[in-house]
C-alpha cells in the first residue's frame, strides 16, 4: 500500500474514532424509527407536560434596584397587607370563596377552615424566608392561581411553598419559585396537585449522587444502587410522604432536587407532568400501587428511580437524556415487586433501563412494547432480576444488554412471551415464513458488553471491525453464558417511535462529521498528488 492510501486511511480512522467517541455509534447513523414523536396517552390534556414554558408567566415580585424603581414600567407589584388577607380569611365562611387581588402579600398564611382561595392576576404570597409560606390544614380546601415564593432555606423542618396537611385538598395553577420544597403533602388522603409550575433554586447545585461500588473491572461504569443525600437549600418539587391516593398531574417542574419524591403511601398517580434539569425525575421509596403515565422526563441526572415497595406501573412516558456519569438511568427498578413498563420511549440515556431484584419475587417485572434506543447501555440486568421482556425495540444502543452479575451474566430473565420476542436493530436473521418472527435466535453475549462497560474509553471503538467480529461470533456461537437468548426475535418494530428532534439532531451531526471526513480526505489527496509531481520537465 502506497503512502497516499496509508495517509487517507489514517485520516479516515482518526475522524471516525473522534466522531464515534463524541456521539456514540448511534449518533452517527440516527435511527430507522424516528419519523414521529412518541404519543402521550389520550388521557393527557394539553397541560404542563406538553409545554416547555407557559405562554404567560405571572408577574415577578422582585423589587427594582435603587434608581430604577421610579422608571416607567419598572415599578414592583403593589404591596398589600398580609394581616388584612388573614382577617378576610377569618371572616370567610366554611365553603366560601376568598378572592385575592393582584399585588404582593408578604408573610405566611395558614388556612384553618375549608375555603376556595383564588387569585386574580397571580398575586404573590411572598414568605419572609423562614418556614412554609402557605399551610393548608382544612379538609376540602382549594387553592389556585397564585404565585408563591420565599420559604425557609431548609432542610430543617422541610419548609415549602405550600404544605398540605388535610384531606381532599386541591392545589392548582400555582407558580412556585425560590422555595425549598415546592409542594409538600404528608399523611393525608386524596390531595390533587395539578397544573402547577414549580421552579427550584437554581443558585444551589443539585448534589448527592454517589457512584455505587462495583467489581474492579466495572469501576469505570458504576451501575449499582443509588445512594446519597442532596445539599441543603434545594428540595423536591413535590414531596409525598405517606400520602393516600394523591394525584400529581399536569405540572411543570424544573431545577429541583427530585421532581416528585414519594415515600410510603399508596394509590399514587403521577401523570402528564414535565420534569427537567433536576436530580431524579421521580424518587420512589416503598410506594404501594404507583401509576406513572404520560410524563416527559428529560435532562435530569436520572429519570424514575423506583426503590422497594410496589406494584409500580410506568406507561406511555418519554424518558430521554439522563446522562449523569454517576447514575444516568432512564429507569431504575431496585427491589420493586410487581413492576410493569409498557409503551415507554427511553432514549439517549447513559443506561436505558436497569433492573435489580427483588430476590424471590414470584411475579416477574413485565417489560413490553417499550422503545429503548440510542442509550450507552440499553438494558442493565442483575441476576437477581425476575423479568419478562417482549415486543420491545432495542435500537442502536452502544451495548444492547449488559449483564451485571460477577461473571457478566444477567440471570434467568425471559426474552419472549407467548412465542413473541423483541426487535433488535443488530439482528442478522431472517423471517422465512412471513410470521414476523425470525427463524434463528438472537444472542447477546457477555464479552463485548463487559469490555465496553469496564473501560468506557473503548466506546470509541464500539463500531470497529474487531468489536463487530466479536459480537458476530457471540451471536453465532452463543457462548457458555450469554446474557440474552431471544428465541423469537421480531423482524419489525411494534413499539412507539422515537421523538424526532434528538434523533434527527444526532443524524445531522453524524452527517456533518462524514462531510468533514470527505473534505479532509480530498484535501489530503490533492496535497499528496502535488507532492508526487516532478518539479520540472527534463528536455531531451
Amino acid at each position: 500500500m502506497n503512502r497516499f492510501r496509508v495517509s487517507v486511511l489514517s485520516v479516515a480512522a482518526l475522524a471516525n474514532a473522534a466522531l464515534i467517541f463524541t456521539l456514540g455509534p448511534a449518533g452517527v447513523v440516527g435511527s430507522a424509527h424516528s419519523e414521529t414523536t412518541a404519543p402521550a396517552p389520550a388521557s393527557c390534556p394539553a397541560t404542563a407536560a406538553d409545554r416547555t414554558h407557559r405562554s404567560a408567566k405571572p408577574p415577578s415580585s422582585s423589587t427594582p434596584h435603587g434608581d430604577m424603581a421610579g422608571m416607567p414600567g419598572m415599578d414592583a407589584p403593589s404591596p398589600h397587607s398580609m394581616q388584612e388577607l388573614r382577617d378576610r380569611l377569618a371572616r370567610t365562611p366554611s365553603g366560601g370563596t376568598l378572592t385575592v387581588q393582584p399585588g404582593v402579600y408578604r408573610g405566611s398564611l395558614v388556612i384553618n377552615r375549608p375555603v376556595t382561595l383564588v387569585g386574580v392576576g397571580h398575586p404573590v404570597l411572598q414568605g419572609d424566608g423562614a418556614g412554609t409560606v402557605l399551610t393548608i390544614r382544612a379538609a376540602g380546601t382549594t387553592v389556585r392561581d397564585l404565585m408563591i415564593e420565599g420559604s425557609g432555606p431548609g432542610p430543617v423542618d422541610n419548609p415549602a411553598g405550600v404544605s398540605v396537611e388535610a384531606d381532599r385538598v386541591v392545589v392548582s395553577n400555582l407558580h412556585i419559585r425560590d422555595t425549598y420544597t415546592g409542594i409538600g403533602v404528608e399523611g393525608v388522603a386524596d390531595a390533587q396537585i395539578t397544573g402547577n409550575l414549580i421552579e427550584g433554586r437554581t443558585s444551589v447545585a443539585v448534589s448527592g449522587e454517589t457512584p455505587a461500588l462495583m467489581d474492579d473491572d466495572m469501576a469505570g461504569m458504576p451501575m449499582g444502587s443509588v445512594h446519597g443525600q442532596a445539599r441543603a437549600g434545594r428540595g423536591d418539587g413535590v414531596s409525598l410522604f405517606n400520602a393516600i391516593r394523591p394525584v400529581v398531574a399536569g405540572n411543570t417542574i424544573t431545577d429541583v432536587r427530585d421532581g416528585v419524591y414519594l415515600s410510603y403511601g399508596s394509590g399514587t398517580r403521577i401523570e402528564c407532568n414535565s420534569v427537567t434539569d433536576s436530580r431524579y425525575a421521580i424518587h420512589g421509596m416503598y410506594g404501594r400501587t404507583v401509576m406513572v403515565a404520560g410524563n416527559l422526563f428529560a435532562a435530569n441526572q436520572s429519570g424514575p428511580v423506583m426503590m422497594y415497595g410496589g406494584p409500580v406501573t410506568l406507561e406511555g412516558n418519554v424518558i430521554r437524556e439522563q446522562r449523569s456519569a454517576a447514575t444516568g438511568f432512564g429507569v431504575l427498578l431496585l427491589d420493586v415487586g410487581g413492576a410493569r413498563l409498557h409503551r415507554n420511549v427511553i432514549v439517549n440515556n447513559r443506561v436505558g433501563l436497569q433492573i435489580e431484584g427483588p430476590v424471590g419475587e414470584p411475579q416477574p417485572t413485565a417489560v413490553e412494547l417499550n422503545t429503548i434506543a440510542l442509550n450507552q447501555v440499553g438494558v442493565g440486568i442483575y441476576p437477581t432480576a425476575n423479568a419478562s421482556l417482549s415486543q420491545n425495540s432495542l435500537v442502536e444502543n452502544t451495548v444492547q444488554v449488559l449483564g451485571l452479575g460477577p461473571d457478566g451474566g444477567g440471570g434467568d430473565s425471559r426474552w419472549s412471551r407467548g412465542g413473541v420476542g423483541n426487535y433488535w436493530s443488530d439482528y442478522r436473521g431472517f423471517d422465512r415464513s412471513g410470521s414476523g418472527v425470525g427463524e434463528i435466535p438472537h444472542v447477546e453475549g457477555a464479552a463485548a458488553g463487559k469490555l465496553l462497560a469496564g473501560d468506557p474509553t473503548l466506546l470509541a471503538l464500539a463500531s470497529s471491525p474487531a468489536f463487530t467480529l466479536l459480537r458476530t461470533v457471540e451471536q453465532r456461537t452463543a457462548g457458555q453464558h450469554p446474557v440474552v437468548v431471544d428465541r423469537f426475535p421480531m423482524v419489525s418494530s411494534r413499539s412507539p417511535s422515537l421523538p424526532s428532534e434528538p434523533t434527527h439532531a444526532a443524524l445531522g451531526t453524524g452527517l456533518l462529521g462524514v462531510t468533514v471526513l470527505v473534505i479532509c480526505s480530498l484535501v489530503l489527496l490533492r496535497s499528496t498528488r502535488h507532492s508526487q509531481l516532478p518539479s520540472g520537465r527534463n528536455t531531451p
